[in-house]
């Protein structure tokens, strides 16, 4: 006989049960025995189902550390490509133009490798007073936020909100 699952084992406890409601004396302490039996089963699938959590546990402890690790390999990451694109930005920015500013003819340098030319473009646009820019170059962005924790203290006091649900669910509290 296979083993059965733990849901089995559970109905078989139920239909135990509501046969011991209708039987006889002599079937009763069958039942009864019988009801022994699942109750030892059900607590023998419940210690491996625990266990079983307890590894899931252990494994879930070593995938967070885990993803600490990446977290701060992704920072360090982060910090170096940005002291890059700095490093870029200034030659860009200020050394080459200024070595073709100094050394090159006419805003024009070149090297075996590249061609520089010197150009000046509008640079980005500098707010120094904002309340004295005229009303036709502003506008107003708005932007909607929804309060779950108001959400959840009206429903749970019984209102009725349209496009908003709460429903109970089960949990457990392993101590």
């Amino acid at each position: 006989m296979a083993k059965k699952t733990t849901r089995e084992l559970v109905g078989d406890f139920i239909d135990l049960d509501m046969q011991l409601q209708y039987a006889d004396e002599d079937e009763a302490i069958v039942l009864n025995s019988a009801m022994e039996v699942t109750k030892q089963d059900i607590r023998r699938k419940l210690d491996g189902i625990d266990h079983f959590m307890v590894d899931i546990e252990r494994k879930q402890y070593l995938i967070d550390a885990e993803i600490e690790a990446l977290k701060k390999e992704q920072l360090r990451l982060s910090v170096r490509r940005k002291a890059t694109e700095s490093l870029k930005k200034y030659f860009n920015e200020t050394l080459i133009p200024m070595i073709v500013e100094e050394v090159g003819t006419d805003g024009v340098y070149e090297t075996d490798t590249a061609r520089y030319k010197l150009y000046e473009p509008y640079g980005p646009v500098a707010i120094t007073k904002e309340e004295d820019i005229p009303n036709e170059y502003k506008y107003m962005i708005e932007d909607w936020r929804i309060d779950k924790k108001g959400l959840r203290k009206a429903l749970t006091a019984g209102e009725s909100i349209p496009g908003v649900a709460i429903n109970k669910v089960k949990r457990i509290r392993r101590s």
